[in-house]
């Protein structure tokens, strides 16, 4: 089998994960929202108001404090762990290549690799894009110098003195990272997309294995064909019988390591961020053996080896790392974060959701009434298994037993890179006043997204007179972008909740409304007047 089959095998599976995980987010929403107007044919009772619980107060600012300093660890785990897997990957290049091995030369071609980082940054910590490509020129420019540094360090050692010419060597390796990064990073961009890679890296590994039949399936063909017996048979079978042998071992191989992939994240082995970034360093790991190979053909063996061990080594020191990045020590009491809204603003309630609802993880767990507003950005593995298998009805509440079920099954632990879940529940026409209810009392501090709101929204007036019975006013957080919203506030509400403008969604106004939750939460002190 020639390299080049290989990189265009690859390839194709990489472009047909993001067309089909386009096509299954869309079937999803549709099957979604479908379940969510039909009835289940018995109305839930509401349950009768409870004490709001009380909330421990937290000592004054740790809560931003304590944020700050876990996302700089878990930023500095995830460099850590590209940093040591693409050093080795730098010496293979060239070794490979016949390549000088000095430390220079390791760090022109690791530290170009190093970007690899970036995005898993950028997914793990709800980075805005000109965040990550602010860190991304950071990396790049912070290895750049080291190199440099590098190459005036070690001349003496190789019989010479450094001289300002070397400083040029800033720029080659800005040189060399134009002429490697173009292709892994495509790729990444082809998977990373935030309305697809909830459901990528599945939908990649299910490809990956399942399209192994016809490329076997033309090798094995090939192999028949160079015999006359071989021959006989293909005749007699058919070309495509080949193929067509392989199709279903190859199918039950990918369903297979789909169920396991869901299993795993399910007994919390790695988060959503932990496998999106599996996947993007599987994706560079591959992307530079297929280049090595094709480039030394004789020598597939040594790189195959190589890239194996290089992508192996990362899942377990990442873990590692996260796991002393995001220590219980100093960490905040877990707040659960219920997050309503006005369905049927899709872009809007992803934006909120990026840089609040996912920022807020690092806090403890986000609950929500499942809706297709922001399904691209919560759905899991065990989501997509049950949609693929056919099982979605499955995940709707139709009785009291289903969510009795569902709130006994909350997830409020940390997954091992230290955030927490969101937890969606599915719901019929008739069972999700009850549902939102129950998340209610349950729920440390509310937040919920009410632009747009008119009159005709009969959900959204429910569910504020509910909040306005259950829950203390500063414990409720709305967010809103007109004064006759809040006028509709009032109206329906005895004891006015924390009001917060939003209007454009810029840094600052995403920082104020974070702030006011933490306050909420008591997890911040109340401002100087």
């Amino acid at each position: 089998m020639s390299p080049g089959e290989l990189i265009f095998h690859f390839l194709n599976t990489v472009v047909l994960t993001a067309l089909v995980a386009s096509g299954v987010l869309w079937r999803y929403r549709v099957d979604v929202l479908a379940g969510m107007g039909s009835s289940s044919g018995q109305a839930l009772g509401i349950p009768a108001v409870v004490p709001a619980r009380t909330v421990m107060p937290q000592p004054p600012a740790a809560g931003l404090a304590w944020e700050k300093q876990a996302r700089r660890r878990i930023a500095l785990a995830y460099l850590g762990s590209v940093a040591v897997p693409a050093l080795g990957l730098a010496v293979l290049q060239l070794h490979v290549g016949n390549l000088p091995r000095t430390p220079a030369h390791v760090m022109l071609v690791g530290g170009s690799l190093l970007l690899a980082a970036v995005p898993m940054i950028a997914v793990s910590l709800a980075l805005r894009f000109r965040q990550a490509v602010g860190l991304g020129l950071g990396v790049l420019i912070a290895c750049a110098v080291l190199g440099t540094g590098l190459s005036m360090l070690q001349r003496p050692f190789m019989g010479g003195r450094p001289s300002l010419d070397q400083l040029l060597n800033f720029f080659t390796f800005f040189h060399f990272a134009a002429v490697w990064l173009p292709f892994p990073l495509t790729l990444i961009m082809l998977t990373g997309h935030a309305r697809i890679r909830g459901v990528a890296p599945i939908t990649f590994a299910g490809l990956l294995l399942f399209g192994l039949a016809p490329l076997l399936g033309a090798r094995a063909s090939a192999w028949l064909a160079t015999t006359p017996d071989g021959s006989r048979i293909l005749l007699d079978i058919g070309l495509n019988a080949v193929f067509m042998v392989l199709a279903l071992p190859a199918a039950l191989l990918g369903w297979w390591r789909l169920q396991g992939l869901a299993g795993a994240y399910q007994a919390k082995r790695f988060s959503d961020a932990q496998l999106l970034a599996r996947t993007w360093w599987l994706l560079f790991c591959a992307a530079l053996a297929l280049e090595l190979i094709n480039a030394a053909p004789d020598r597939w063996w040594l790189v195959l080896a190589g890239c194996v061990a290089a992508y192996a080594v990362f899942p377990w020191l990442n873990g590692v790392l996260l796991a002393r990045a995001v220590g219980r020590h100093g960490r905040p009491p877990r707040r659960t974060l219920l997050l309503l809204r006005v369905f049927g603003y899709t872009a809007r309630t992803e934006k909120l959701f990026d840089r609040v609802g996912a920022r807020w993880r690092l806090f403890g767990p986000v609950t929500m009434i499942a809706a297709p507003d922001v399904m691209a950005r919560t759905i899991d593995p065990g989501d997509f298994l049950r949609f693929a298998g056919g099982r979605l009805a499955s995940s709707f509440v139709t009785s009291r037993v289903d969510l009795n079920a569902g709130l006994a099954a909350l997830d409020q632990m940390p997954d091992p890179d230290g955030r927490y879940r969101v937890n969606e529940f599915c719901c019929r026409d008739d069972t999700w006043k009850a549902t939102v209810v129950e998340l209610m009392d349950r729920a440390d501090v509310i937040l919920m997204d009410l632009r747009g709101l008119t009159p005709t929204r009969g959900g959204c007036e429910f569910e504020l007179k509910q909040l306005n019975e259950r829950l203390p006013a500063n414990r409720v957080v709305l967010v809103v972008d007109s004064e006759a919203v809040v006028a509709q506030v009032a109206a329906l509400m005895s004891r006015l909740p924390v009001i917060v403008r939003f209007d454009k969604g810029s840094a600052t106004e995403t920082e104020t409304l974070f702030a006011t939750l933490l306050r909420a939460a008591e997890l911040l002190p109340a401002p100087r007047p």
